[in-house]
């Protein structure tokens, strides 16, 4: 029997979470993870619990309805908590802090993961969905029915940028395969998904692409979206989901930076190549990370201290 297995065996009340501001990843491990353990065993009280709620475009994916907003939760004292697609616990939110007494397991595909859990499954692979088939193949032996390969497939091709980025390999592609051989609706969930824009994010994206900056000689581009904007576009978190990968659209450009202002003062900005140039480790020197080719960071610097950072680590 599997360390995982005997674990999850071991305990009655189970609870799964993954990072703020969840994406299709963290959610779609999340949600397959979740009705898994249900159905395979239907004794235990397992509940997925987020500190924000499903994105607007995430919706349709069967499931969601199951995750609890971390103040509606039902139960108490959980004996487990699983760890999905963070890098670091803090990257929960305040979910962080109803499971200081749980077993720690730690779910993750993120290289700037810092091995928090009790239990640590990181690997450098597509996405943290990815993982989660081989978990349910290999370890907690749970057969995957159609739900549950939906969910697994969202995940998949959220991180993957639909199959387009270079952390997909023939593994990737197999395991694609035998998902949609469970009964996944490819043309469903990419049009539900990628295809679902709102008119803010068609706007913002317009204003993105007017106002953004290249540097030639660093071939950066990037853009900042300040609170003024946010509040005149009426923009919401989901809004600026993905224009970090329409920037580096730009065939000229190696890396991009999309840069947003959060209440709180500080700036949150995400980082993403095309070649050789680790992101991850730019991120590193601001205090953030994640893979060579996709990280974030959020930082107290000004915009122009991030770029001249930015551009000495090039």
């Amino acid at each position: 029997m599997s360390c995982l297995k005997t674990i999850v065996e071991s305990k009655n009340r189970i609870l799964i979470t993954g990072h703020i501001n969840p994406d299709g990843d963290a959610i779609g491990a999340g949600v397959a993870l979740l009705l898994g353990l249900k159905k395979s065993y239907p004794d235990k009280r397992v509940e997925f619990v987020l500190q924000d709620s499903v994105p607007r475009h995430i919706k349709f994916l069967k499931g969601t309805s199951q995750i609890k907003r971390l103040e509606n939760r039902e139960i108490e004292n959980y004996e487990l908590a699983i760890f999905v697609d963070s890098a670091n616990p803090e990257r929960t939110g305040r979910v962080r802090d109803i499971v200081d007494e749980c077993y720690i397991v730690n779910i993750d595909h993120h290289i700037s993961n810092t091995l928090y859990g009790d239990l640590n499954i990181v690997k450098d692979i597509s996405s943290t969905s990815e993982l989660i088939y081989d978990i349910f193949e290999n370890d907690l032996k749970i057969n995957i029915d159609t739900d549950m390969a939906n969910a697994l497939y969202l995940g998949i091709i959220n991180d993957t940028g639909n199959f387009s980025h270079s952390n997909v390999t023939a593994r990737t592609f197999e395991i694609a395969s035998k998902l949609l051989k469970k009964g996944v609706n490819n043309n469903y969930i990419v049009n539900n998904f990628f295809k679902n824009r709102t008119i803010e994010k068609i706007k913002l994206l317009g204003e993105v692409f007017t106002n953004m900056i290249y540097l030639r000689e660093e071939k950066l581009i990037y853009y900042h979206l300040t609170s003024k904007k946010i509040s005149e576009l009426g923009i919401t978190n989901e809004d600026t989901e993905g224009v970090v990968e329409e920037l580096l659209s730009y065939s000229e450009s190696e890396i991009s930076l999309f840069m947003k202002d959060e209440k709180n003062g500080k700036i949150k900005g995400s980082l993403r190549s095309k070649n050789d140039i680790d992101v991850n480790r730019i991120a590193s020197l601001l205090n953030g990370g994640g893979h060579k080719k996709a990280a974030g960071f959020t930082t107290e610097l000004s915009v122009n201290q991030i770029i001249e950072k930015i551009k000495e680590s090039i």
